[in-house]
């Protein structure tokens, strides 16, 4: 949750952030501050932080290559989660479009993660199921997946540092990498890993049937707080499955608030009354 990592990409930057496109009337006052400064500021801001939320919607366009076939996929998830225990909340829906699939209907579910374990509502069943204390692990790196933490995301780019074009609007500092080119391969193979781990174990792949073409992030800071206060990721990427090449377009943006708002998470005493434990 910490903005801290945002200093790691950052501090070695010492210019002031040029003013972004606007109304120059509306656009309010530039600040003076260099990256460092904002480094420091966020560092300052990161050591109190509690507890966050985080709406996140992911647009995706997926386009088989070989029978012409495309599919749009929107997956739209809000979570309440707490730093210290680690806890989350999160209810998430998705929707699927394409003249080939008939499935018109969105699938929901609804989770809970605390040290009580890990619940997830089946729609199917109409019931609730208790995962197994083995697959907890496995959720807490799938909540970085899904961008839950922004500092995940700002860690993962701080060697890039002198690749960012810095700007800054009346209320935001924003933060441009537009990563495509052979400098960005270990940065591309983290997010084929990311996508990997979100797959089936019997459906993944080698990282040599997937190709990242470019990734853009833009990253916004509150000029007062200097708290993360969205994350946007643009991925255009190749999968070649079973010799059949998709071309998968996706277009991820988080939006953070309410830091320190959230109180400790529990599961509702009916949840785990009524929930069906799954085997280890």
């Amino acid at each position: 949750m910490s903005t801290a990592t945002l200093a790691i990409g950052l501090s070695a930057c010492s210019e002031t952030a040029e003013p972004a496109s606007g109304d120059e009337t509306t656009k309010g006052e530039d600040s003076k501050l260099t990256v460092q400064e904002v480094y420091e500021k966020s560092v300052e801001a990161s050591e109190d932080i509690t507890s966050v939320h985080a709406d996140i919607v992911t647009d995706q366009t997926i386009a088989m290559q070989g029978d012409g076939m495309e599919m749009d996929m929107t997956v739209s998830s809000s979570m309440d989660m707490t730093i210290d225990p680690v806890a989350f909340y999160q209810k998430a829906e998705t929707s699927v479009v394409s003249e080939d699939i008939d499935n018109s209907n969105p699938m929901s579910m609804e989770m809970y993660f605390t040290e009580q374990g890990m619940y997830m509502y089946e729609e199917t069943m109409a019931t609730w199921l208790k995962m197994p204390d083995a697959s907890i692990e496995d959720l807490k790196a799938l909540a970085d997946q899904q961008t839950a933490n922004p500092s995940q995301q700002l860690e993962e780019l701080a060697e890039f540092k002198d690749d960012f074009t810095f700007k800054q609007t009346e209320a935001e500092y924003i933060l441009t990498l537009d990563a495509s080119g052979e400098k960005f391969n270990e940065l591309m193979d983290q997010q084929l890993e990311k996508t990997l781990g979100q797959m089936e174990l019997e459906a993944q792949m080698a990282l040599e049937d997937m190709t990242i073409h470019a990734v853009n992030y833009v990253i916004y800071v509150d000029k007062e707080s200097f708290l993360t206060t969205g994350i946007d990721m643009k991925m255009d990427m190749d999968m070649n499955i079973e010799d059949e090449m998709m071309n998968i377009k996706s277009d991820m943006q988080a939006d953070y608030s309410r830091f320190n708002e959230i109180q400790a998470i529990t599961v509702p005493a009916e949840v785990v009354e009524q929930a069906q434990e799954i085997a280890g």
